[in-house]
């Protein structure tokens, strides 16, 4: 089975085009997005809308919880951010929402005898309106317990940003990092490959329309973008 995995593309319309015109090349069984389509970049309906037309799994990120059920669930959000995530709501319709209540939270995949989970992140409680363990989990020694709770063998998340593993006796965790996010022309996504003997875990690096994307956040106007314009996509 092959597995294609993506996350955080963050309203960047350029690479998650990029993205999906590779992964439809690579005869894949699955394709699953991680989360936060929305948010940061200049596009969030435009993105939110070509996961739904390729028919692509889409697990909800913090940032579709926002849309879904108000930033009043994460009480770490400023002023300013809040504004920014009412921009995005004004972009989307009934049909935006509908698709997102759907979403499952995880997705849980049993192939060859190898248990695998992908999530944004790591879920405190799934009962809860934010159901993610905080960022900070990584930096401190209970993360490793956490995993090990878990019943599957690999997990892939997203929303840190930054790609990483951690590699326990009988279990993986992999963050695929962001996909949109970037500050060079390079993009990618994950391909996971799972056979009778092993889990292929490959990241797969491709060139996207990098001047296309700086043109359309120029022209755009909306809250938060000065911010963003350094902190996210290095412009």
């Amino acid at each position: 089975m092959k597995i294609a995995v993506f996350s955080d593309i963050h309203a960047n319309l350029q690479a998650l085009e990029a993205v999906i015109e590779d992964i439809k090349k690579q005869n894949v069984d699955r394709i699953i997005c991680l989360g936060d389509i929305l948010s940061k970049g200049p596009n969030p309906k435009e993105c939110l809308e070509l996961i739904m037309e390729n028919n692509i799994e889409m697990l909800p990120g913090n940032h579709e919880l926002y849309y879904l059920r108000g930033v009043e669930i994460d009480n770490l959000i400023s002023d300013i951010e809040k504004e920014h995530q009412k921009w995005i709501w004004s972009t989307l319709n009934k049909k935006h929402r509908e698709f997102l209540e759907k979403c499952p939270l995880e997705i849980k995949i049993n192939v060859h005898g190898k248990k695998l989970a992908f999530k944004h992140f790591l879920i405190q409680n799934e009962n809860a309106d934010y159901p993610f363990y905080l960022i900070d989990i990584l930096n401190k020694n209970i993360v490793n317990d956490v995993i090990e709770s878990l019943e599957e063998d690999y997990i892939f998340i997203g929303h840190e940003h930054r790609t990483f593993e951690i590699n326990l006796e009988n279990k993986q965790l992999t963050d695929i990092g962001s996909s949109g996010c970037t500050d060079e022309e390079d993009t990618f996504y994950t391909m996971v490959t799972v056979d009778e003997e092993s889990v292929k875990i490959e990241q797969i690096n491709i060139k996207y329309d990098r001047k296309k994307f700086e043109q359309v956040f120029k022209e755009a106007n909306y809250p938060e973008k000065d911010l963003i314009a350094g902190v996210f996509f290095g412009l």
